[in-house]
């Protein structure tokens, strides 16, 4: 029985460092998604997706893309739970005449899921964003 103990120990050191490790990860989605420079990344490569795409890089001819990258940090900042403020137009508002179609936000979601690839964000965190994303879907679409 001597001879065990010193694993037992071991093995409960461990334990409470695995538990320890898990109280101290990020426990917010925007706190997953790497914060404010997390997101800022993640945008970035967002845009460069979408800047190379022919098939819907037209919507955003008009867009001061600056201004865009900002409320588009904001917005997934805010989305994601973290302690921002949106200064951005509603989705609707913001989508108002654009006639954008279930193709075109399939591919704008396929850019962001490559960005977050990109940024190397786990899938389960992927999902908890498209998650808090996909409602919106009515409000972008088809007007």
């Amino acid at each position: 029985m001597l001879t065990t103990r010193p694993y037992f120990s071991t093995l409960m050191l461990g334990l409470l460092l695995m538990l320890t490790a898990c109280a101290n990860s990020p426990t917010s989605l925007y706190q997953q998604l790497g914060g404010n420079a997390g997101i800022s990344q993640i945008t970035d490569h967002f845009l460069v997706n979408l800047s190379q795409d022919k098939r819907i890089v037209h919507h955003f001819a008009h867009t001061d893309i600056a201004i865009f990258r900002q409320r588009l940090i904001e917005h997934l900042c805010v989305v994601s739970g973290g302690n921002c403020e949106y200064k951005g137009a509603s989705m609707f508002d913001a989508h108002i005449g654009l006639h954008i179609s279930q193709a075109d936000f399939d591919a704008v979601v396929g850019h962001l899921i490559d960005a977050l690839k990109q940024q190397h964000v786990p899938i389960a965190t992927r999902n908890a964003l498209l998650a808090k994303l996909a409602p919106m879907y009515e409000d972008i679409t088809y007007h």
